[in-house]
């Protein structure tokens, strides 16, 4: 019997704490929506395509600086940038890489 009385009282106890307190409401609710979002996942808004960037060929990795000029984002769609020797498409991030921007603090 006593059981039943400490069960019981758990059950309405816990939802009036969550309930009766801003921040526990506020938390709920971030939790929920945080969930939401990780359910949802990473989905292209409706009436945008998946992929908006046509599909480029694959490239090699061996190019000579001369080579890479070309990859600037003008001349040819792709941007490359090699670090130690390794070739990397930043393609996808133009708005960063693309010309006129400048990624040096001031």
């Amino acid at each position: 019997m006593a059981d039943e009385a400490v069960q019981s009282s758990v059950g309405p106890g816990v939802l009036q704490e969550i309930f009766t307190s801003p921040l526990n409401v506020s938390l709920l609710f971030l939790c929920l929506f945080l969930l939401y979002k990780i359910v949802r996942g990473d989905r292209p808004p409706e009436g945008e395509p998946a992929d908006r960037q046509e599909e480029l060929p694959r490239l090699r990795r061996d190019f000579t600086p001369a080579e890479m000029r070309d990859y600037d984002g003008d001349k040819n769609p792709r941007i490359l940038i090699a670090v130690n020797g390794k070739v990397f498409d930043v393609s996808k991030g133009k708005k960063f890489y693309g010309h006129g921007t400048d990624p040096s603090p001031e």
